[in-house]
């Protein structure tokens, strides 16, 4: 029912009665006395660390800058190691003295409930574990028994990967989470999500129908992920032979990725839908038996690298959805260290049109690549110049440009204190996700799946003869 000569309906705010006024106000009493403003805050644990230094300062200063940081916003760092405020803050390097303002160090211990008391107190704080893993299960118990975490609305724990070591032990880890947080308060991060050009494969997908309608089976023959680096260890290797290309790469970034690229249009672009849909995808996703594992030359001279180590620097292979849109369509994926190209990129191949009547034909292919120098191309055939009837490809390319981007660390912890959880994991994910690499896991004679990498050399695909047995690939570069 509309007012005569008005768009609004009676129920517009503005036509409510004087008496419906009434009613609202006295249902919902509201305080009219002047308040503080709330004070918010994060908390790092482990800010001696490396992570705290390299990444997630940098991150919170350039917050900073934009003016992106709450008013009354305090940064306190927090570790075992006893340096002094000042000498921490210096450690950090150069940064502004009104920013330098923001920072407090308080020395306690994760596993102590009394030490974590001399922590500061916000309205609203952000509890980051950039601890070992190990160290997860306790914090989360003595942040929770300390009274820190008791409020759900305005305290979170920001947990790094990896969530688990295998699937029993994220299992075990979500066990305790769960016991005594709520999942809103659970923020597990995967900084590939942070960055933009990851977050622009959703964008690209959902917001263009001349590309959505194309996105199933009829029409994909195959997608390939590559998740590839030029480079070794750097100073890695005690944590990496414990835990290799498939946790440190496949489980979580180059699944999300996947998930990414292959769920279903949420509902609507909040974290409960995004979240649920990648979940269903994750759920539908199985390991194929094409799939080859390898190290590279070289590993096992590696500082903190056992000589005999067996410990995979490469694994390539393909992964199937076993849902309506995917039934069919291989996800093939390589991830490893010491290759030609350090990129991140996904290939979608079109399939051929079902009759040739050109001579030169190829199939389309859309790639997206998410860094470095992230850009869409989209390959399509076009008629070559000339009498003849000779098709050639023409790409179609937008570059993202480099210096717009944002770090992935800078839009996680900004979501972290904005409380969106978005672009973070939620704990089915995780579960999925390991059970997917299971088989990978497995070491000795007794496994389903040969997991004894084949030797390559640096600067190749890893080991090529049996690489190229999965697929014809679309190598970057």
């Amino acid at each position: 029912m509309f007012l005569r000569g008005s768009p609004y309906p009676l129920y517009y705010p503005q036509y409510i009665s004087g008496y419906e006024r009434v009613k609202i106000t006295t249902t919902t009493p509201t305080n009219t006395m002047a308040t503080e403003p709330l004070t918010k805050g994060i908390v790092i644990f482990g800010a001696t660390g490396d992570l705290c230094k390299r990444k997630l300062i940098p991150a919170l200063h350039k917050l900073w800058e934009k003016k992106l940081l709450p008013e009354n916003f305090v940064i306190t760092g927090a570790s075992r190691r006893d340096p002094g405020r000042e000498t921490w803050v210096k450690s950090l390097g150069e940064y502004p003295e009104e920013f330098c303002h923001l920072l407090d160090y308080v020395s306690c211990d994760l596993s102590d409930r009394e030490s974590l008391g001399h922590l500061p107190t916000t309205d609203d704080t952000t509890y980051f574990l950039s601890v070992p893993p190990e160290r997860y299960e306790w914090a989360v118990i003595n942040l929770k028994h300390g009274g820190l975490l008791d409020d759900p609305e305005r305290s979170r724990v920001v947990i790094e990967k990896p969530f688990g070591h295998d699937y029993k032990s994220a299992d075990h880890l979500q066990s305790v989470v769960s016991r005594h947080l709520r999942e809103k308060q659970v923020y597990r991060i995967d900084h590939y999500l942070g960055k933009d050009t990851v977050n622009n494969i959703l964008a690209t997908r959902f917001g263009n129908i001349l590309l959505e309608p194309l996105w199933n089976r009829e029409y994909i023959e195959e997608v390939q992920i590559f998740a590839t680096e030029t480079i070794g260890c750097e100073g890695r290797a005690q944590y990496y032979d414990t835990a290799g290309v498939v946790r440190d790469m496949l489980q979580n970034h180059m699944l999300q990725v996947l998930s990414l690229i292959a769920m279903d249009a949420p509902c609507r672009m909040d974290a409960r839908e995004i979240r649920r849909e990648k979940t269903k995808v994750l759920a539908a996703t199985r390991l194929g038996e094409k799939f080859v594992t390898g190290q590279y030359e070289g590993y096992r001279k590696e500082v903190g690298v056992g000589v005999d180590s067996q410990t995979q620097t490469f694994v390539a292979g393909d992964l199937y959805i076993d849902n309506w849109r995917w039934k069919g369509v291989p996800f093939h994926f390589m991830t490893g260290k010491k290759m030609p190209y350090q990129c991140v990129e996904v290939v979608v191949k079109l399939k051929a049109p079902p009759l040739g009547l050109f001579e030169g034909e190829t199939p389309g292919r859309i790639v997206m690549r998410l860094q470095p120098h992230a850009h869409l191309d989209i390959q399509i055939d076009v008629k070559s110049p000339g009498l003849s009837e000779q098709v050639e490809l023409a790409t179609l390319t937008h570059r993202y440009p480099d210096w717009l981007g944002v770090d992935g660390y800078e839009k996680l912890l900004y979501d972290a204190i904005e409380n969106d959880q978005s672009h973070f994991v939620h704990s089915e994910e995780v579960l999925e996700s390991w059970r997917i690499v299971n088989d990978l896991l497995c070491t000795g004679d007794t496994c389903p799946v040969r997991t004894t990498p084949f030797l390559y050399h640096e600067g190749n695909w890893g080991p090529c003869h049996k690489v190229n047995q999965i697929t014809k690939w679309d190598y970057p570069g």
